[in-house]
């Protein structure tokens, strides 16, 4: 069996999105998703309430 190599992931432009993302990993154990999920959405929270300014 070959293994794939990671999926790289998405840039969103957004530098405090792409950095969390970065951190995602779910190839580890599936008990650890939740929470690294939750980091992800948490950032993407705070990312939509406070867009950056022109």
């Amino acid at each position: 069996m070959s293994e794939t190599a990671p999926t790289p992931p998405p840039e969103t432009g957004v530098p405090q999105l792409d950095e969390v993302l970065t951190l995602v990993d779910l190839s580890g154990p599936v008990a650890e998703h939740p929470e690294q999920l939750s980091v992800a959405v948490e950032a993407l929270q705070q990312a939509l309430r406070t867009p950056p300014q022109s």
